[in-house]
């Protein structure tokens, strides 16, 4: 069998991150031995692992097991099963609560902090997990902001609605028994009330994803659940990167470049009527995989 140049071990779970670091560093060593490759890439490493694996590969001049080794942190500090757990946890909070739940979260963990544990006991990447809360924190509050807005926005045409409508009323019961003339006035005056009861009910309805790589996406989990059930969001995403590799020529009409120098994907989307050039991170891409999913349960309730 042929020896593949380069690969990469992609450590999700949090079972694996919470090994000691010895049966850590044995777990790879034989994950390399198996692997049979020249250069191997760990990715996913959390932040609280990201020294312990730095020192064994430098003791080790780079090279384990006769292979070079290197390391790819998460962007956030937590380990990749994290990132999804707490997103699925901001995702499923109610919008009206969100902020509240959140600022209770950051305190929790802020008192964990505080705590003084046994050498070995303390919560892991509790750091990592603040910095995380603490961002979705600012988005939480802006989407109040822009709620509010709405929200005011919406009771001031409401109020307008309503005042041109009763002005509409008292003048078609003074035109009811007039001339023939003065009657085609109050039918454009009743038209003009459907325009209105229209315009309320303007983007109410549900929205399409136009978005060729959320379609492409969400198109791709569908046939892989088709064939195979329902796999984690990371699998998928993984798997459709070597699909689209696979079958290029497929996308070639929307993809530029699968990976970039910033190991991001580069596309083509049409926002207003106008091309533009997109990119992707394939480190956070299992997001649209949940975002594709989360889209076809709201078509379906519609549906129903």
């Amino acid at each position: 069998m042929d020896q593949k140049k380069e690969g990469t071990f992609i450590k999700d779970q949090n079972s694996f991150w919470a090994m000691s670091d010895d049966d850590l560093i044995e777990f790879l060593k034989e994950d390399l031995k198996k692997s049979r490759w020249d250069k191997a890439i760990i990715e996913g490493v959390p932040e609280d692992k990201v020294l312990i694996l730095q020192n064994w590969i430098k003791k080790n001049k780079g090279k384990i097991e006769g292979i070079e080794v290197s390391i790819k942190p998460t962007l956030t500090g937590l380990t990749v099963e994290e990132e999804e757990l707490f997103e699925n946890e901001y995702s499923s909070m109610l919008t009206v609560d969100r902020t509240k739940l959140i600022k209770n979260k950051i305190e929790r963990i802020q008192i964990n902090l505080a705590t003084e544990y046994i050498a070995g006991s303390e919560p892991p990447r509790t750091g990592a997990q603040l910095r995380w809360w603490k961002q979705k924190l600012k988005k939480a509050k802006a989407q109040d902001m822009s709620n509010a807005l709405r929200l005011k926005r919406a009771i001031k045409t409401t109020r307008e609605n309503i005042k041109t409508t009763k002005k509409y009323i008292r003048s078609s019961l003074r035109l009811q028994n007039v001339t023939k003339e003065k009657k085609g006035i109050y039918k454009k005056l009743e038209e003009a009330g459907h325009k209105i009861e229209a315009h309320d009910k303007r983007g109410k309805g549900p929205r399409m994803d136009k978005d060729p790589l959320n379609l492409s996406i969400g198109k791709f989990d569908k046939y892989m659940i088709s064939q195979s059930g329902k796999h984690s969001a990371s699998e998928v995403a993984r798997w459709f990167e070597s699909h689209i590799i696979k079958n290029l020529e497929e996308y070639e009409y929307f993809i530029i470049n699968v990976r970039n120098e910033d190991d991001n994907l580069e596309y083509w989307k049409t926002v207003r009527g106008e091309r533009k050039k997109m990119t992707a991170s394939w480190e956070h891409m299992y997001k649209r995989v949940y975002r594709a999913r989360n889209n076809r349960k709201k078509e379906a309730k519609i549906k129903k």
